[in-house]
């Protein structure tokens, strides 16, 4: 069920083409995406739990900006 409402959310958020800029547009660009990917370990839990940084959101963007370019 939460593969389905992944594949469902992501008809409505798009993929980033251009590396993430430390703007609050592109912040939420890529939070809206990462809301649609699944966990590349854990199941039921989606990309941004795993980029999410509480400290810092220039964190947060620089690990996002690696899983989009595969930069790992």
């Amino acid at each position: 069920m939460f593969k389905m409402l992944l594949k469902i959310k992501s008809l409505f958020a798009e993929k980033p083409s251009s590396k993430l800029t430390w703007t609050v547009k592109d912040y939420e660009k890529g939070r809206n995406w990462a809301k649609t990917q699944p966990h590349p370990f854990i199941e039921n839990k989606t990309l941004w739990d795993l980029c999410y940084d509480k400290v810092d959101s220039a964190n947060t963007i620089h690990n996002l900006n690696k899983f989009l370019f595969n930069e790992i």
